[in-house]
């Protein structure tokens, strides 16, 4: 039998459904960041079913099909208004119905997603085949729709308007012709039938998947995937390059390709002194070594957000007011269930001036936030231009390390926790209980929904604190980095 699901695993790649199928002690199971995601998409599921009143729901339809695919056929000729994880079969293809709606002509198909506006092909595979079957089946479809989520709905009140929330956008004109479907269904049969076939391997399009670890395993970690897009490293497999060192010399169409293949060659750093003197001649005292902690809600927990918002909740904040002084350290972490933006931004106000540079890595991110907070809260005139002047002055200290000083242990990123390892090893992350931002966002829901005790909320509180202080000064470490690199050329004369 092959579900909906396996379907979509070959649209997306053809091993993963092989391997499925015939190999799977290899695929590992999901890790936490998976599961939560898939356990967010069950929340999803859940409220979306709630817009449809009448609705009657199918109890664990996978695990008994035939009794599902009976249950459905008499929740139908019922004329029930919807059924939700309606069961059909047709030529040994099962598919469950997120939502199964009732019309005056037939019946709509309602997929229930959990992102945002974007809509990813493996949507309209997943949508296509339940069409597929469900027509097969007899059944007069009508519409088909994809409902997700409205990530421009700014809720202004305190409850979530649910009509606001959802998107409901018709696929009907996106839809995969059946003939298409079945070409792709006898490709399944033969794929099934054949042996193992060779992985398509994908930096970003593997990320997450279950069997990531087993067709990666023989890829060496300074694999050409490090440094070029995954079509090109694909390209330099073929003619037999697997390592990042073995690209032959200059042969790159950039400057910043052909200085990294030279990195990995000779496992020396490339240092652009003259930019990075440049980048540093920006910096305006005083300095301002800035990092949020942010949640994500899916649901807006507060007025003035949107679905899946970055809400920062936490901020750790290095001053060093001149050249070669002491650094002073602030911070602050909400505390029980109010916003913790107005909270966040009376902080700020109160321990950054109105001169001198925030440092931030990544630093769009953290822009992104104050401009926000000054667009979206019911501040004071006086405070949303405060935090607009604030969002003007940020510095990224990810711009050097994107090209003007790269090092053989970054493996082609500029990334926090990249950088940081190769360049300040002694400043580690590793054993710290909280060490990433996925921890510190579930860390806010430990907090924020009380589900700890006192001593437990005290210690998490410290831990969050020690993470995020720990953040900004490792830019102030990874600033001291640049610095020296630049002071040691005009040491030397060069």
């Amino acid at each position: 039998m092959l579900s909906k699901s396996q379907y979509t695993k070959y649209k997306s790649c053809p091993k993963h459904l092989w391997l499925y199928r015939h190999k799977k002690e290899v695929l590992t199971p999901p890790d936490e960041a998976v599961q939560k995601k898939m356990d967010r998409g069950n929340d999803i599921g859940r409220l979306a079913q709630r817009q449809f009143p009448g609705g009657v729901a199918i109890s664990e339809a996978w695990k008994d099909p035939a009794a599902a695919v009976a249950q459905t056929k008499a929740l139908m000729a019922r004329g029930v208004a919807a059924i939700c994880e309606a069961a059909f079969l047709y030529d040994d293809i099962l598919v469950l119905v997120d939502i199964l709606q009732k019309t005056p002509a037939g019946w709509n198909i309602v997929e229930v997603k959990s992102s945002g506006k974007n809509i990813k092909p493996i949507y309209l595979d997943d949508i296509s085949i339940q069409n597929y079957v469900v027509s097969k089946s007899g059944v007069p479809v009508e519409h088909c729709y994809l409902m997700h989520i409205n990530t421009d709905y700014f809720q202004t009140t305190e409850q979530t308007d649910w009509g606001q929330f959802f998107l409901k956008t018709l696929m009907d004109a996106e839809l995969t012709p059946p003939q298409e479907i079945e070409r792709d269904l006898a490709d399944i049969k033969a794929l099934l039938a054949g042996p193992e076939p060779p992985a398509q391997l994908d930096k970003n399009g593997c990320g997450g998947c279950e069997a990531y670890e087993y067709c990666w395993k023989n890829v060496p970690p300074d694999s050409v995937f490090e440094v070029f897009r995954s079509q090109k490293a694909r390209d330099y497999m073929a003619q037999g390059i697997l390592r990042v060192q073995d690209v032959p010399a200059g042969s790159c169409n950039s400057d910043k390709l052909n200085h990294w293949v030279e990195v990995y060659r000779t496992q020396q750093p490339y240092i652009d002194r003259a930019a990075v003197a440049h980048w540093l001649n920006g910096l305006k005292y005083p300095l301002y070594y800035f990092d949020f902690e942010t949640c994500q809600p899916v649901v807006p927990l507060w007025r003035y957000s949107r679905p899946y918002q970055q809400i920062p909740f936490q901020f750790s904040l290095h001053v060093q007011r001149k050249a070669n002084g002491p650094f002073e350290h602030y911070q602050y972490l909400f505390e029980g269930k109010q916003d913790p933006r107005y909270g966040c931004v009376e902080a700020m106000l109160k321990y950054i001036g109105a001169e001198g540079s925030l440092i931030a890595h990544h630093a769009s991110f953290e822009r992104g936030c104050v401009q926000h907070l000054a667009q979206d809260l019911p501040l004071p005139q006086a405070q949303k231009e405060a935090l607009q002047h604030i969002s003007s002055r940020f510095v990224d200290t990810e711009a050097p390390f994107k090209q003007d000083y790269l090092h053989p242990h970054m493996h082609g990123s500029s990334s926090i926790k990249k950088v940081l390892p190769s360049l300040v090893p002694e400043l580690s992350y590793e054993g710290m209980p909280i060490a990433n931002g996925g921890d510190a966002m579930n860390a806010f829901d430990l907090l924020y929904f009380g589900k700890l005790t006192k001593q437990q909320q005290a210690q998490l509180r410290a831990d969050l604190l020690a993470y995020c202080k720990q953040d900004t000064w490792a830019m102030v470490k990874l600033v001291e980095v640049l610095r020296q690199s630049v002071q040691q050329s005009a040491g030397s004369g060069c």
